[in-house]
């Protein structure tokens, strides 16, 4: 026997059929996500059934709107998302609830408009800051937001702001700056930018030595402070407890973070090299690396050159250490970039070289040949001249004998 609840919804079914059989529409594809607006053409026990138009119905069940205060009835038009496009009886599966990535996203929009503070987790991280997770978005916190060390704040709770958010780009950025509490204390240090230190390095990373402060802390010199010159791996120019001077570049008075250097206490020799290397300037120098787009040439310690493969002729190869002549196409000191291409020779040169080769080889010859002839014995330039002479004789014998017989 059918229950009470089954013989309903096989009622209403049947009123739905009867209603669409009067239209021509041909029935409507749905895909889970779409939102939808139908009118109520029943209640049940358990749930609303739903007209989508088009030869399409859904039910919304009734535990979804026990938490909403509206009462509906029939006839009421509603708006819905589709939950699952065909349930176990063939009939749309609705839901008024939002997805919860788009319920969360809607907080976090809130959230932003009105300034508020969030608490966010730290997860992970990476180059550029902080990967946080918060209602099962991640966001990122960047390192110039930062007043927690990364490494520290990773699995800790911190307090933030939201301050960009676009759920089209998926991009959700927060700052722990901008949540700190107005008038937080700075910190002093007894040292400001400029000024030159004796530090100690307490740790050797793949980025930059960690050093020793007079204050106390640590502060960083990145990989490229360390030197004008191309730097190759630390472990091996460096050592733990290795003493040097460096210059303070930055100070984050809210963090305490100092950033040094150790190539500013010598002179920028990019300063010096644009007017020793204007542009058209020939040079002869080393192939100092190789790379996929061509070839840098050293012009002098520190400074670089590239050779770009599209000025390189089809055929010719250069290695590390080959000399070149090469020609100034750009120097600009300021973006640390300089241009050149393959020195040109003069054809005019080129053709007076091989004109003097011709001449030369040509008066060569003759000398030879006036020479040889000085050291001929004088019998065999006689002997010469009689053969010429019987020559000419047997000549004029045949002429004259053609002649007779003609």
């Amino acid at each position: 026997m059918r229950s009470k609840n089954e013989t309903e919804i096989t009622s209403a079914q049947s009123k739905m059929s009867q209603l669409l059989s009067t239209t021509a529409l041909a029935p409507r594809v749905l895909s889970r996500g779409e939102t939808v607006e139908g009118k109520i053409v029943a209640l049940l026990r358990d749930c609303l059934l739903i007209d989508i138009g088009a030869k399409a119905e859904g039910i919304i069940p009734l535990k979804e709107l026990e938490e909403t205060e509206q009462k509906y009835k029939v006839g009421d038009k509603i708006s819905a998302i589709v939950a699952q496009p065909e349930g176990d009886s063939g009939t749309t599966i609705l839901t008024v609830k939002k997805a919860p990535r788009d319920k969360a996203w809607g907080e976090l929009q809130v959230a932003a408009e009105k300034n508020e503070t969030l608490e966010v987790k730290g997860v992970d991280s990476n180059r550029g800051g902080l990967i946080v997770e918060l209602n099962s978005l991640r966001g990122f916190i960047p390192s110039s937001h930062l007043m927690t060390s990364v490494r520290e704040a990773i699995g800790k709770k911190l307090s933030a702001k939201i301050i960009e958010i676009n759920k089209d780009l998926n991009k959700l950025v927060f700052s722990e700056k901008e949540a700190a509490p107005e008038g937080l204390p700075k910190i002093e240090l007894p040292f400001k930018v400029g000024d030159t230190l004796e530090v100690k390095i307490t740790k050797i990373l793949p980025f930059g030595l960690l050093v020793g402060l007079p204050s106390g802390g640590e502060g960083l010199i990145h990989i490229s402070e360390i030197s004008w010159k191309k730097v190759g791996l630390l472990v091996e120019l460096y050592k733990t407890g290795q003493e040097l001077k460096a210059r303070v570049i930055t100070i984050d008075t809210a963090t305490g973070k100092v950033n040094l250097s150790i190539k500013q206490l010598e002179e920028d020799p990019w300063q010096k090299a644009a007017k020793k290397y204007p542009v058209g300037e020939v040079l002869e120098r080393k192939v100092s690396r190789l790379a996929s787009y061509g070839v840098f040439v050293e012009l002098e310690d520190g400074i670089e050159g590239l050779l770009h493969s599209s000025k390189i002729p089809y055929g010719l190869e250069l290695a590390e250490g080959n000399r070149v002549k090469v020609s100034v196409d750009l120097f600009n000191s300021e973006q640390r970039r300089v241009a050149l291409r393959l020195a040109e020779q003069k054809s005019s040169d080129n053709n007076k070289t091989d004109e003097t080769s011709h001449v030369s080889g040509r008066k060569k010859i003759a000398t030879t040949q006036t020479r040889k002839e000085k050291e001929a014995p004088m019998g065999k330039k006689i002997a010469t001249t009689e053969d010429a002479e019987k020559k000419t004789i047997r000549t004029d014998n045949k002429t004259k004998a053609k002649t007779g017989k003609s």
